[in-house]
């Protein structure tokens, strides 16, 4: 919804989509939050900031120096938050690389005892040149930072700072000013806390441009305060919303005729609806099942058009007023937690705009935009999940325990340079009877893992591990022993004692040898477009000196130079990557030319400052 205010699943926007920066500007600082998060989307978003060659998802993944490279450029100026026990586990092992994370993401718990449930992101962009007013961005999106493939909303607008603050923000400001009060058990790193405190300053002053026919944009958010928004009630109501309860749909169709009241949700969860619900909604409609296979996969019949992908997950509500259509999204559900009680944080934008231009609530679900993919609710008799939903209770319950217990992981190293990793927490968990518990680091996967019955003070040997796979967070399995019902999720702790060498070790396992190093620094100095483009033909079994020679042999002299006349961020990049490798007692690393090292310090006394602004 860049440019228009349809729900028409043609218009489609993706994150690389979001995330890039506008023409001769660079990414200063972003943030997000979300409920759910997986590490392979939180990799792969600072590449995609960095690099725009990428063809998709899996290509950057499997170019390890890409995220290396994205990681070393941009973590720092990115901070994430999201629902404490909610990051997605690994059981496998996850890629090392994770560790660099470690301060960009930060786990936080609502402040009212409900879910942190907002899907935002917002940038700022600073000119390359450093002359000119930063470029802000905001999205806001239904859909969580993992790798679900389901049909979605998004808002993106972009715009500037102003002199002045304006009123029509000052719910985000709130939103995102509370963020670091919010972390559950390890506080946000200050370098984060003071990031978003500057992008709050931003946001308060952001002036947007709005989407075409849109004359108003309004912002709410709900759990932060006792105050609770809900829609405003019109002569239409629609509702798309993935999950529902009666109480909500209650409320927020009172005093609407059902024959202008249309539901669209998820089959399995308007079949526990009551009947006296679902007769306030002339319309009860669902996505059509021949679009895709129970699985998710897509079916082998012919399908028209561009089908919405693997189920519903985007949330809006559409309602006439006068002569105004006005069409909220954001990451709340028709639920009492999200609209009534308030419990759950959550972050919604009202777009309104004249009827005739909008168009109306049957227009924006008509057969030309999403109606072409939907189909008539047919009520249906519910399986009786019973003991699973309170199996299910039962682990949810001890997933928030464990949440809030403070996990701390110390580090000791023994006489032949490996870490030992004791767990213990600040708070005492004793794990219930009838539930399984393992624990495990999440780089080396579940099978290195211990089972225990309680987590408390005492210290619980986790782990012996090289120091390049050890990170602050741990994997977590909690099994339902009368039902087998599992979940995995991966917790983060606060690490203490960790050796300084650790980020030069995880650098040392991709960059091995002094020639990769040599092909390394071209990367850094050349052009970042075709420099993108061979990192990822080398990801797909291709080789980095096609483009930029055999590593000894290619004129890194001349790149140098280059980069010295300019601003002098790839000169940056490589006294940050040298500094990560050297010894800091001796000031020489194995893996870099000791010619190299000689050359840089000349380089390294006449470099440009970094202009960019803090």
């Amino acid at each position: 919804m860049q440019n228009n205010a349809a729900l028409d699943p043609e218009n489609r926007a993706l994150y690389a989509e979001i995330l890039r920066a506008p023409a001769g500007y660079d990414l200063d600082a972003a943030l997000a939050t979300t409920y759910t998060l997986d590490f392979e989307t939180a990799l792969v978003v600072p590449a995609t900031l960095a690099f725009h060659a990428a063809e998709n998802r899996q290509e950057t993944l499997d170019t390890p120096l890409a995220l290396l490279e994205g990681l070393e450029r941009l973590s720092s100026r990115i901070a994430i938050f999201c629902e404490a026990g909610r990051i997605k586990s690994v059981p496998k092992g996850a890629n090392r690389l994770t560790a660099l994370l470690e301060d960009t993401v930060t786990e936080v718990t609502a402040p009212r005892d409900g879910a942190f449930h907002p899907k935002l992101w917002f940038l700022r962009f600073v000119p390359i040149g450093g002359h000119g007013r930063p470029r802000l961005r905001l999205a806001l999106l239904s859909r969580n930072l993992t790798t679900d493939a389901s049909w979605d909303l998004s808002l993106s607008l972009d715009g500037v700072a102003t002199a002045n603050a304006r009123d029509q923000n000052a719910p985000l400001v709130e939103l995102v000013s509370a963020l670091p009060g919010m972390a559950s058990g390890r506080p946000a790193p200050a370098p984060v806390a003071s990031m978003v405190a500057s992008l709050a300053k931003d946001l308060a002053r952001a002036e947007w441009d709005y989407p075409r026919h849109v004359n108003k944009i309004s912002f709410a958010v709900n759990g932060l305060s006792d105050r609770v928004w809900r829609p405003q009630v019109g002569r239409t109501l629609g509702i798309i919303s993935p999950f529902v309860t009666d109480g909500a749909l209650s409320a927020l169709s009172r005093g609407v005729d059902p024959a202008n009241a249309c539901l669209l949700g998820r089959a399995e969860e308007m079949a526990l609806l009551s009947p006296e619900t679902l007769a306030r909604f002339g319309k009860r409609l669902v996505l059509d099942e021949m679009a895709e296979t129970e699985d998710g996969e897509e079916s082998d019949e012919p399908l028209r058009g561009p089908v919405p992908t693997r189920g519903l997950h985007a949330k809006a509500f559409i309602t006439e007023r006068y002569k105004s259509t006005e069409i909220t999204m954001g990451s709340g559900n028709a639920t009492t937690p999200a609209l009534i009680s308030g419990n759950n944080v959550e972050v919604f934008a009202t777009l309104t705009g004249y009827t005739d231009h909008l168009g109306t609530m049957e227009d924006q679900l008509s057969p030309e935009r999403l109606g072409r993919f939907l189909r008539e609710f047919v009520p249906f008799e519910p399986v009786n999940t019973a003991k699973e939903d309170a199996a299910e209770a039962r682990l949810e319950k001890l997933r928030r325990d464990l949440a809030g217990s403070g996990p701390i992981l110390r580090c000791e190293e023994d006489d032949e340079g490996r870490i030992l990793l004791h767990l213990s927490a600040q708070t005492e968990i004793i794990i219930p009877d009838g539930i399984g518990l393992r624990i495990w680091p999440v780089v080396v996967g579940i099978e290195h893992g211990i089972g225990l019955t309680a987590l408390d003070a005492r210290e619980h040997l986790l782990g012996r591990l090289p120091l390049r796979d050890v990170t602050r967070w741990i994997g977590v399995r909690l099994v339902d022993e009368l039902t087998g019902l599992e979940q995995y999720f991966t917790l983060g702790s606060d690490l203490v004692d960790l050796p300084d060498a650790r980020t030069a070790e995880i650098l040392r396992a991709l960059i091995e040898n002094q020639d990769a190093f040599l092909r390394y620094i071209r990367l850094l100095l050349g052009d970042v477009s075709e420099a993108a483009k061979a990192l990822f033909a080398a990801g797909k079994g291709g080789t980095l000196s096609g483009v930029f020679g055999t590593g000894r042999d290619a004129p890194i002299l001349e790149d140098m130079v280059r980069a010295l006349t300019g601003d002098g961020r790839q000169l940056r990049d490589i006294e940050r990557l040298v500094t990560r490798l050297s010894d800091p007692q001796t000031g020489r690393s194995e893996i870099i030319p000791n010619e190299f090292l000689h050359l840089w310090e000349t380089f390294r006394a006449v470099m440009p400052k970094d202009q960019r602004n803090d």
